[in-house]
């Protein structure tokens, strides 16, 4: 009998274990998600503003959004695959942010808010995975 309270105790940490490793993926995928479409709203606006001269920062951070997303998606990237793509995105969002502070403009940074945003939830999500990880290789 205390056998089985054991093994059930046993179980039942270990679905949470897991539902903690799938609820983190799912966290970071849905701010992915988030970071791939207002980077896409962002790059639409940069290309429809005649004036804008941030438009291939933009585009270029649009499409690393949109590869990061696939990277976590992927079912064959590993975390160091995940960490690659998310220092190639921090990269181009840091350029992107240099160049729409640059351009002090009012209405590019109103069009920024929403990247930054869901990048800054990308960030602290990754911060989690790599928290995660870093006290599983502890244990």
């Amino acid at each position: 009998m205390f056998s089985n309270r054991i093994s059930l105790a046993m179980a039942a940490l270990a679905t949470l274990g897991l539902a903690g490793c799938v609820t983190t993926h799912g966290n970071l995928a849905s701010s992915a998600e988030r970071l791939e479409r207002s980077s896409a709203e962002l790059r639409a606006d940069s290309r429809n503003d005649g004036s804008s001269g941030y438009y291939r920062d933009a585009q270029e951070f649009a499409d690393e959004a949109r590869e990061f997303r696939r990277t976590i998606e992927d079912r064959r990237a590993d975390g160091d695959d995940v960490q690659d793509a998310f220092r190639d995105l921090s990269g181009r969002y840091h350029a992107l942010r240099d160049e729409v502070e640059r351009s002090r403009d009012r209405d590019t940074e109103l069009d920024f808010k929403p990247v930054t945003e869901a990048y800054l939830d990308v960030e602290r999500e990754m911060r989690r995975v790599g928290d995660r990880d870093r006290y599983a290789r502890d244990d």
